[in-house]
């Protein structure tokens, strides 16, 4: 147990009035003990925090220590690392994408990484380079629940040491005591336009306490569908909403080498035609839909190559995923010609999409839809929902498919299965490459900066 500059419980007792004259308990024990978010957690981990503010064990790796007033000579920019290392694929693609592009410019304040000490052991951490680290435990529950107890004793630690510090979030965040100057990344409304896919129609209250934080902060959207939806949902005006397209990260390889493609073809057992599907298996993502139709394009042409769908995919259907294996189950004979390769790292995804003959893109909701202009930017055709963000990424009208007709996708793969898939191959847009994707970012927090703190423009 760490206990360097230990202050007494009374120090700080306007941040909790409530809990402050509650007597001793295995506080956090019970808090990490509960599985769900809900009103007695949030009550527990406010007493949590507290009792972690007698021991604020603060540690900077290959950094400067702060100082403990957050009186600098340039304010640095707080960036909210947990989805460094911690999240969905997409989660941690944006946020890498946006740290290389604060760290690129010169021009803008320094970048502090803030990461809880229950993460100092994962296998990604000493990538990070800098890093800030505080004194958080490690619940081990699920990501939404692990996060929003690490952010709030962030907000804590910050609240005692850098209260004047601007933060940015690369994803909603809910915290006790008010972050002041606070920009948050909004990736989607999914969760509430539909709930959850176990309760339909109902939001959870993490997800409710995080609007509850938007609407007081400043935000950038990844695409205008997301910024209309707060709009819509929460009334959150579209002036305090800032549009940024996500991008493409430095490392990825618009060309990569014919070893390269070899090697992961056999290390993947590929076949030398395929489509592909890539992106995730949530209700949204509209695989269902996607067998049923391929299925009917292979039935009325035997030439249809087979269908890889790759990443974790689930081994048994559940409400989060949707009828994925009933669905392919009804069309006896179709599972051979379906290929599940599993997990695909990021050094290996340009190459996937450069093999692959078409990318399908299914989904019915999309905040903004990573898999398009990744095949795009190698050259692979692509086709997509005509519905949410996928109309913002550069695919011509003739790209875009119905999600309420499987009939319409059927036709296009039936076009593409004697190889006519070249027709439907798009131009890469500019505005996602990694210098124009970082510029418009680093404006956005310039802007941000300058609204906010003016000292930092």
């Amino acid at each position: 147990t760490h206990t360097e500059g230990a202050h007494s419980f009374d120090r700080s007792p306007r941040l909790f009035p409530r809990i402050r004259d509650r007597p001793s308990r295995p506080c956090l024990h019970r808090c990490v003990e509960s599985s769900t978010i809900n009103r007695e957690s949030i009550d527990l981990w406010s007493e949590a925090l507290f009792r972690a503010s007698a021991t604020p064990y603060y540690l900077s790796v290959n950094s400067s220590r702060p100082s403990s007033t957050g009186s600098l000579d340039v304010t640095p920019i707080i960036f909210h690392g947990v989805t460094l290392l911690e999240g969905t694929g997409g989660l941690n693609h944006y946020a890498q994408a946006a740290l290389a592009a604060l760290r690129s410019d010169p021009a803008q304040p320094p970048v502090e990484i803030w990461i809880p000490s229950a993460l100092r052991e994962h296998p990604n951490f000493a990538t990070l380079g800098p890093v800030h680290v505080y004194t958080a435990p490690h619940p081990r529950r699920g990501f939404a629940f692990n996060h929003l107890f690490w952010v709030n004793c962030l907000s804590l630690h910050l609240r005692l040491r850098r209260p004047r510090s601007p933060v940015f979030s690369p994803i909603e965040v809910y915290t006790l005591i008010p972050l002041r100057h606070l920009l948050v990344t909004a990736h989607d409304c999914y969760a509430d336009r539909f709930g959850s896919p176990y309760h339909p129609g109902r939001t959870s209250l993490g997800r409710r306490l995080c609007i509850r934080t938007l609407k007081r902060s400043r935000i950038l959207s990844v695409s205008h569908f997301t910024s209309r939806e707060l709009q819509e949902l929460h009334q959150i005006p579209l002036s305090q909403i800032n549009t940024v397209h996500n991008w493409l990260p430095r490392d990825y390889k618009l060309n990569p080498p014919v070893e390269t493609l070899a090697e992961l073809k056999t290390q993947l057992n590929l076949p030398d035609r395929f489509w592909l599907y890539i992106g995730g298996f949530r209700l949204n993502k509209n695989l269902p839909f996607l067998v049923e139709a391929y299925a009917a394009a292979r039935a009325a042409n035997p030439n249809t190559p087979p269908l890889v769908i790759a990443g974790n995919s689930p081994a048994v259907d559940t409400p989060f995923t949707g009828p994925l294996h009933a669905t392919i189950d009804r069309y006896p004979g179709l599972r051979p010609h379906l290929c599940f390769p599993g997990f695909i790292s990021e050094e290996n995804l340009s190459s996937l999409y450069k093999l692959a003959e078409l990318v399908i893109c299914p989904s019915t909701y999309e905040g903004f839809g990573y898999p398009v202009i990744e095949a795009a930017s190698v050259g692979t055709p692509v086709i997509a929902a005509r519905a949410t963000s996928f109309q913002e990424l550069g695919l011509p009208p003739d790209n875009l498919f119905s999600v309420d007709d499987p009939h319409e996708l059927t036709s296009m793969l039936e076009c593409a299965a004697d190889g006519h898939a070249v027709q439907f191959r798009s131009p890469s847009l500019p505005q996602f490459s990694p210098s124009n994707g970082e510029a418009r970012f680093r404006t956005a927090i310039s802007q941000w900066l300058k609204a906010t703190i003016p000292s930092c423009g």
